[in-house]
C-alpha cells in the first residue's frame, strides 16, 4: 500500500495541555456534550475503545489509566469517530493519513507531551535474566495491489518496483548477516505476479552492459517488443528527456502519482530532488525532466546499494559513484545523463531479479529445519476474505452500521485461496503452510476454506483473541481454531503495542534506542520457571515504516541492531526467534521443541474481525465503501448470469480457445476488484493524502474489463453506469 503522510511530532510545555499526570494514574479529559459514548483507542488497550471507556460529568468526559513508564499513542472515538486529543498538540502520524496524540510517561510520573527518545544510549546487548526463552515470532508483511490496467496490459503505478528496489530484496538479504535470526516474510500474490511479469520476464531479457561496465538496458529492442507494457516510468527513463510528450510530463509533474510521490522524510534526504520539488511545474527544462526521472528512480533504492555497502555486493548493484553521503543527505557527484537514467532501470531490474531467488536461498524447509525465513502469503488479490465469503459477516462487529445488501461468494473466497496457494508452489517450490489473510481478517466461517488448501496456520490480532471464545485469553500462545466439518488451522496473534512501536513510535528514535526499547518489551513476556512456554508474535509492514524513519534511513540502523541483539539474546536463550512452522512442528538443530495444534489451547469461535479495530469497519459501512461494494455486487450477478461455472481455480489459463480464455479473464478481474485495497481508500477513514482518485479508477477498471471480457466470450451485455465511487466533499 502507498501511504503519502506527513509527520508532525512537537514537544511543548503542558501549562494548557493534557492528559495529567494523578494519583492514581494518568487523567484523561475530553470536552463533547453532544456525544452519546467516549472511548479512548490506544497503543495500550490494543486500540480498543471499548476497554476504556469515559464517563461524562457536565458535558466533560474522563477516565483515569493506570499505565507503567513508557510512550503512549491514543485517539479519542466519540460515537465511532476517531479523533486526536485537541488539548494535546504532540501529534504523530499514524501511517492512516491522520494523527495520533503522543506522550510520555517518564521514571518519576511526569508527562511529557513528546513522542521519542532523543538521548543516545550506550550501545549493549546484554539484559538481565528474566525467566525461560521467550520464542519470539516477527511476522513482515509486504503488499502491494494490482495496478494492472488489462486493457492496456500495463501496470497504472510503479510501486511494486519501487519497493522491490527499496524493501523487498533487502529485507530478505539483511537476514542472511545474521543467521541465527529467524523470521517470516509474506509476500502476496499480487505482489509476486507483478513483479515477475512486468519487470523480471519483460525486461531482464534486455539487460546488458555499457562498454564502462555499467548495467544498460537494450531500449530499442526493449522498445519493439514491450513499449508500454511495463509501468509508465520505465519507458519514461529509457526515452530522452528532449523527445518526453505532455503525456509523460503528466507523469513526472502533475499526475496523481509522479514523480514527487515520495514520503517528505525520504525527499528530504536528496536535497537536489527537494529543490526540484519547490519549482513551478510549468518551468521545468528538458534538464530539469532528466534531473528528475533519475532522481526517481535513484531515491527508491534501498541505502546500502546507494552507498555501495552492505547487501549491495550481493548482486553487484553500487550506485556509490553517482552520489555521495554528507550528514545522512546524499548528493549528486555530478548531473545525471540519460545514460545514467538508462542504467537505473538496469539497476532496478536486477534487484527485481533477486527478490525470489533471494527468499528461495534463505528459505526455511520444514523437512531438514535449514534456512531462515518462512515465506508465506495472502489469498491472491488480497480481498478480505469474510467479506468475500458473507458480507453479512461484518455485521456482528458492527451492528449499528449501515451495510450494503450481502455480497456471498464463498467459491471465490476459496479461488483466491487455492491460485494464492498454487502460485507459491510454482514460485517457490514448496508447498505453502502459513498465511496472513489479507488485513489479518479472519472469521470462523472461512477455517475450513484455509484447512482445505492445506493452510496450516493463519495470524491475526490480539483484539480479534480478546473477542473469540473463550474471551481475553492471553496473546503469548498459539491457538487452535475449530472451524465447521471438524476442521482448524493455528492462529497466531499479533501483540499490538510491541507491533506498533516498530511502525510508528520509532520513526523519531535512533537505531540503538528503538532496538532496546523493543528488545525490553518482548523480555516482559518471558515465562517464569516451570510456566509453559511462550510465542510472542509482532506482525507488521515490512515496507511502508521505513519511509518515515527520520533519524535512522530507511530503519536499516534499527533492523540491524535488532537482528545483532536477537543473535546474542539466541546464544543466552532468553529470546529465541522462530518462524510459526518451526514453533509448531519444532526444530531440534535449534532445540526448539515440537507444539503440535492438538497440544494448544482451543478457540471454539474465531471472531470475525480484522488488525484494525478487531472489525471490518475500515472496508465496509461507509457511505462510499457500500456503494462499492452495491457496485461489485452487480457486475458479479450479471458475470454468474452469462457464465455460472467459475474457472477451475487450480487449472492454468486456457489457450487455443478463445471463449473459455475470455471467460477465465473476466473472472480473474472479478477477483481482482474484490481485493481490499479499493475499499480500503473509499470512505472517511482512509486518506492518501492527495488523491484518491486512482484507486478509485483502478476499481473500475477492473471491473469495466469483466464486461468487456464477458462480451469477448460471447456474451451479448452492455457495461452498466460504473460512476466514480469518490462523493464529493461537503
Amino acid at each position: 500500500m502507498i501511504l503519502l503522510l506527513f509527520i508532525f511530532l512537537f514537544s511543548i510545555t503542558p501549562a494548557f495541555a493534557q492528559p495529567q499526570a494523578v494519583d492514581n494514574g494518568v487523567l484523561f479529559t475530553y470536552e463533547n456534550n453532544e456525544a452519546a459514548t467516549v472511548g479512548i483507542g490506544a497503543d495500550w488497550n490494543g486500540w480498543q475503545p471499548d476497554n476504556t471507556p469515559m464517563e461524562k460529568d457536565n458535558g466533560v468526559w474522563q477516565t483515569v489509566v493506570n499505565l507503567e513508564p513508557g510512550v503512549y499513542h491514543y485517539k479519542f472515538v466519540a460515537d465511532g469517530n476517531w479523533l486526536p486529543d485537541p488539548k494535546n498538540p504532540a501529534r504523530v502520524d499514524d501511517n492512516h493519513q491522520g494523527f495520533n496524540t503522543v506522550f510520555t510517561l517518564t521514571e518519576t510520573g511526569e508527562i511529557k507531551l513528546e513522542g521519542f527518545k532523543g538521548d543516545p544510549i550506550p550501545a549493549s546487548d546484554d539484559y538481565p535474566q528474566q525467566g525461560k526463552t521467550l520464542y519470539l515470532n516477527i511476522i513482515w508483511h509486504q503488499h502491494q495491489p494490482s495496478y494492472l490496467d488489462p486493457a492496456k496490459d500495463e501496470l497504472r503505478g510503479p510501486w511494486v518496483r519501487t519497493h522491490a528496489t527499496k524493501d523487498y530484496y533487502d529485507m530478505a538479504a539483511m537476514l542472511g548477516e545474521f543467521p541465527d535470526v529467524h523470521c517470516t516474510i509474506n509476500l502476496t500474490s499480487s505482489l509476486l505476479w507483478q513483479l515477475q511479469t512486468y519487470y523480471v520476464e519483460r525486461l531482464s531479457p534486455f539487460l546488458t552492459t555499457w562498454p564502462e561496465g555499467k548495467a544498460a538496458i537494450d531500449a530499442d529492442k526493449f522498445f519493439e517488443k514491450w513499449r508500454g507494457k511495463t509501468d509508465p516510468w520505465i519507458d519514461i527513463a529509457l526515452t530522452p528527456a528532449k523527445r518526453l510528450d505532455d503525456k509523460a510530463r503528466a507523469h513526472l509533474l502533475t499526475n496523481s502519482w509522479n514523480a514527487f510521490s515520495i514520503s517528505p522524510v525520504m525527499l528530504a534526504r536528496f536535497p537536489q530532488y527537494e529543490d526540484l520539488g519547490k519549482k513551478s511545474r510549468n518551468e521545468f527544462t528538458t534538464d530539469d525532466l532528466r534531473q528528475l526521472k533519475g532522481w526517481f528512480f535513484l531515491a527508491y533504492f534501498d541505502p546500502d546499494f546507494l552507498r555501495g555497502t552492505g547487501v549491495s555486493d550481493q548482486i553487484g548493484v553500487d550506485l556509490s559513484d553517482l552520489l555521495q553521503e554528507e550528514n545522512g543527505k546524499f548528493y549528486l557527484r555530478r548531473p545525471i545523463s540519460e545514460r545514467d537514467c538508462n542504467r537505473l532501470v538496469a539497476e532496478a531490474v536486477k534487484v527485481c531479479c533477486a527478490v525470489v531467488p533471494i527468499h528461495r536461498e534463505l528459505m526455511f524447509d520444514i523437512e531438514t529445519c535449514q534456512g531462515q525465513i518462512e515465506v508465506v502469503t495472502t489469498p491472491f488479490y488480497h480481498p478480505i476474505l469474510p467479506l468475500i465469503y458473507d458480507s453479512d459477516l461484518a455485521k456482528i462487529a458492527m451492528p449499528s452500521a449501515s451495510m450494503p445488501e450481502r455480497y456471498h461468494y464463498p467459491q471465490d473466497a476459496e479461488a483466491q485461496v487455492v491460485k494464492a496457494t498454487k502460485f507459491y508452489h510454482e514460485i517457490f517450490g514448496q508447498d505453502l503452510h502459513g498465511m496472513w489473510p489479507g488485513e489479518g481478517s479472519v472469521a470462523r466461517e472461512i477455517i475450513p476454506i484455509l484447512a482445505s488448501s492445506g493452510v496450516r496456520w493463519i495470524a491475526t490480532d490480539m483484539g480479534v483473541l480478546a473477542k473469540s471464545t473463550p474471551p481475553n485469553q492471553p496473546i503469548h500462545f498459539p491457538y487452535y481454531a475449530e472451524g465447521d466439518n471438524q476442521t482448524g488451522v493455528t492462529v497466531v496473534f499479533r501483540e499490538t503495542d510491541l507491533s506498533d512501536r516498530i511502525g510508528f513510535r520509532y520513526q523519531q528514535f535512533q537505531g540503538e534506542a528503538a532496538a532496546d526499547d523493543f528488545i525490553r518489551g518482548c523480555l516482559e513476556y518471558a515465562p517464569n520457571e516451570g510456566e509453559p512456554d511462550r510465542l510472542l508474535t509482532v506482525i507488521l509492514d515490512g515496507e511502508n515504516a521505513w519511509e518515515w524513519y527520520k533519524k535512522d534511513i530507511d530503519g536499516k540502523e534499527f533492523l540491524r541492531t535488532l537482528y545483532r541483539k536477537l543473535t546474542h539474546l539466541n546464544e543466552t536463550r532468553q529470546i529465541v526467534t522462530v518462524t510459526p512452522s518451526e514453533y509448531i512442528l519444532g526444530n531440534p538443530e535449534r532445540d526448539v521443541p515440537p507444539h503440535p495444534p492438538e497440544t494448544l489451547p482451543k478457540l471454539t469461535r474465531l471472531w470475525p474481525g480484522s488488525w484494525i479495530h478487531a472489525n471490518f469497519d475500515t472496508w465496509i459501512g461507509e457511505k462510499e465503501e457500500n456503494l462499492a461494494w452495491d457496485m461489485l455486487r452487480k457486475v458479479r450477478q450479471d458475470l454468474a448470469a452469462h457464465f455460472p461455472e467459475p474457472p477451475n481455480p487450480h487449472a492454468t489459463r486456457p489457450t487455443g480457445d478463445e471463449k473459455r480464455a475470455a471467460i477465465w479473464d473476466a473472472y480473474e478481474a472479478m477477483y481482482a476488484a474484490e481485493g481490499s485495497d479499493w475499499f480500503w481508500w473509499f470512505g472517511d477513514d482512509q486518506d492518501t493524502g492527495s488523491d484518491d482518485e486512482p484507486f478509485d479508477r483502478g476499481f473500475r477498471i477492473l471491473l469495466e474489463t469483466v464486461y468487456e471480457k464477458m462480451r469477448q466470450a460471447g456474451a451479448q451485455v452492455e457495461t452498466p453506469p460504473l460512476p466514480p465511487i469518490l462523493l464529493p466533499q461537503k
